[in-house]
């Protein structure tokens, strides 16, 4: 496995390729670079400065030894920036540019990876789309800005899914565009983050491990200690072929894969919303059971959502004698007397504040709160009940307007509001156990 520890580590960068044109590549990774406390070289010999710095016609007139050269330039002319970063011992190498075996330049990748061996340099990429380190504002991208410190690791084989996940805003530990995985590879960054104190959740977005590397990807996986989320596109003949051409992935069939990542005791995903959904929950409850509570002002939802769990393997217990004699004491007659637990349409937010007090001490592991617009709904001040539960707790506030306010104060404070109790079921679904 390679110690990538070293592109973390450095401190000093060179930009190949960096350009004044702020419609280039290389323009918008040395700029990124600059907003952090690391030293930054620009490297064009076209160019005299570059966002006021000086530009360097090669890496021999950098008066620094550099920790870690990042390449921007076409493939063709990649060998010989190695060439140049061996002669001057740069110990890592991040390759940006495109046009190697993903468009069956083998040859190409053949020799930066030999050139690479040789000079001992780390290599991420080809056709990577750069590392992020959110805690050192490092950004080695060219997305422009940089995600706020969160506790998700994020380790792409696509750039361009990368870059959608970044702008969600969604705060991550890292971020980590592999590309082509000439050298480094998924197992790499996934012993890395295993170690890093600020990871609690890694996700990942696959198309296809290379060849031989299998075995490796298993093994890392499991002596993980931390949740490990993969969303494995490519499932389909004709998705199987895209992979390829995109990084220059090994086609196989999904059941295949489905075998690696249950081997590698991961948790799969369905789409982009899932991984991201099923991440924010275990980075906030990183053991969820399966035993869930269901409280709601509208019976046909309460329907829906047991319907949902019970297709995830979600239990939905049955209410204590005790629990329903004490429910008894403030909600109406014609309250469900069972999990669900239908308030009716009139449930003020009193009403589910008693009833998750009561919840809260019976044998659940989490709770469902769904909720309607109706005329007596109080959503805002339903919503801030919420707060005061001590178990986990997963909101379903369906609506616009009338519960605008109510999605704010949850998005506000951490509590996990989902659109549709399907969507929520068919993703606590991937974690309870």
């Amino acid at each position: 496995m390679g110690d990538v520890d070293i592109f973390f580590n450095a401190k000093t960068f060179a930009v190949i390729g960096a350009s004044r044109d702020d419609k280039k590549v290389g323009h918008v990774v040395f700029k990124n670079l600059l907003h952090s406390d690391k030293k930054v070289f620009p490297v064009n010999p076209k160019a005299e400065k570059i966002l006021e710095n000086h530009s360097y016609k090669d890496m021999f007139e950098i008066p620094y030894q550099i920790d870690c050269v990042v390449i921007a330039i076409p493939a063709k002319f990649v060998p010989l920036a190695l060439r140049d970063a061996q002669k001057l011992k740069v110990k890592s190498a991040i390759v940006l540019s495109a046009g190697f075996s993903e468009i069956g330049e083998t040859e190409l990748s053949h020799r930066i990876i030999k050139i690479a061996d040789e000079a001992d340099i780390k290599l991420l990429g080809p056709n990577s789309y750069g590392f992020i380190d959110p805690s050192q504002k490092l950004n080695t991208t060219y997305f422009e800005g940089i995600p706020k410190p969160g506790n998700i690791a994020f380790i792409s084989q696509s750039g361009a899914i990368g870059s959608a996940i970044l702008d969600t805003a969604t705060k991550l530990s890292g971020f980590v565009s592999i590309g082509n995985s000439a050298q480094l590879d998924f197992s790499d960054f996934i012993e890395y983050y295993s170690r890093d104190k600020n990871t609690k959740v890694i996700t990942i977005y696959l198309e296809s491990l290379k060849k031989g590397r299998g075995r490796q990807f298993i093994e890392t996986c499991k002596k993980c200690r931390k949740p490990i989320v993969v969303l494995k596109s490519g499932k389909s003949q004709t998705g199987q072929k895209a992979a390829q051409s995109h990084t220059a992935a090994l086609a196989s069939e999904a059941r295949v894969y489905d075998g690696i990542l249950k081997q590698a005791e991961t948790i799969q995903v369905n789409s982009i919303k899932q991984l991201l959904a099923v991440a924010k929950i275990l980075e906030k409850f990183p053991k969820l059971g399966n035993k869930a509570a269901i409280i709601t002002n509208a019976g046909g939802l309460g329907v829906l959502a047991t319907d949902a769990c019970e297709s995830n393997n979600i239990k939905i217990p049955s209410l204590s004698k005790s629990l329903i004699a004490k429910l008894n004491t403030f909600l109406p007659e014609n309250w469900s007397h069972n999990n669900p637990i239908d308030l009716v349409g009139n449930a003020l937010a009193e009403d589910y504040k008693k009833t998750i007090s009561l919840i809260e001490k019976e044998n659940f592991d989490f709770s469902i709160i769904l909720l309607t617009p109706q005329k007596m709904t109080e959503g805002l001040l339903t919503a801030k009940a919420l707060m005061e539960m001590k178990k986990p707790v997963f909101a379903c506030f369906l609506g616009g307007s009338q519960v605008r306010e109510a999605k704010k104060f949850m998005a506000r404070f951490g509590i996990i509001n989902f659109v549709d109790p399907k969507e929520m079921c068919d993703t606590l679904g991937k974690i309870t156990k």
